[in-house]
């Protein structure tokens, strides 16, 4: 893909997602590297959900808590009053400089948003705790938690199931993850009829016409992981809708 005549000029805070929230400078899927992606001026946040061995939820990425707590035990092992105990600070990436971070409940994410009404988050449900817990189990835990910011959190998996049945239990904001392009065109994806569609950006089909995909009309097309302003804008000229980045501070323009 050429991106040689694009303009390599910012962003728009519309149309972007801080992956995992302000990542560049601080630890991932932490409260204090969601607010300081929205006090950069991210106005969409995305995170990750796994689930504790008392099947609750954290803000996490991986099952196991050696490469962000630097410990080596199993998220699925460990109480979720133990898993807070831990640190969130990515020692390998980031030394000791946030070690006194810690990581967080679902919780922390309905207050950051009842403090920042201008801003949605996607919630990412992870494969791994619905093997651990089951769909209606993750489920029921996680829209009890959400029910203050519904309108604002975006229920989305890899898993569309899952999807499913958040839009089945009447949630209003659904998306998924696409695991192939072709399940566009799938009967179980067109079921979900989801708000928000993410794609890996790899994967879109160079000769492929956004506009004529019957299912977006009708959803918001995100794709990731998008590392330039360069990239960024020859995707929103093809037509996708939003682009979720690890590079928030570079696609804004953040001193």
């Amino acid at each position: 893909m050429s991106i040689k005549t694009t303009p390599a000029t910012p962003l728009n805070a519309e149309e972007l997602v801080a992956h995992r929230g302000f990542r560049g400078k601080y630890p991932e899927n932490t409260a204090l590297s969601i607010t300081q992606a929205i006090k950069s001026g991210a106005l969409f946040v995305e995170l990750d959900v796994q689930f504790s061995l008392d099947k609750l939820p954290i803000i996490y990425h991986d099952t196991n808590l050696a490469r962000v707590s630097g410990a080596d035990k199993d998220v699925f092992k460990c109480t979720r009053d133990e898993l807070l105990s831990y640190p969130a600070y990515e020692p390998d990436r980031l030394g000791d400089s946030f070690i006194q971070e810690k990581i967080s409940p679902l919780e922390h994410l309905v207050a950051i948003l009842e403090r920042n009404p201008e801003v949605k988050a996607f919630v990412e449900l992870k494969d791994e705790s619905i093997d651990h817990c089951g769909r209606e189990g993750i489920l029921a835990s996680v829209q009890d938690i959400l029910h203050p910011v519904a309108d604002r959190a975006v229920i989305m998996s890899f898993d569309y199931s899952l999807a499913l049945g958040a839009r089945e239990n009447g949630w209003p904001l659904v998306g998924l993850v696409l695991k192939c392009w072709d399940d566009l065109y799938s009967d179980e994806v067109k079921a979900v009829e989801p708000d928000f569609i993410y794609t890996d950006h790899h994967i879109i089909p160079l000769d492929c016409e956004l506009a004529s995909i019957e299912i977006l009309a009708d959803a918001t097309l995100v794709a990731y992981e998008v590392g330039s302003r360069e990239l960024g804008h020859v995707l929103l000229e093809r037509g996708v809708d939003m682009l979720e980045t690890f590079e928030i501070e570079d696609l804004l323009a953040i001193d």
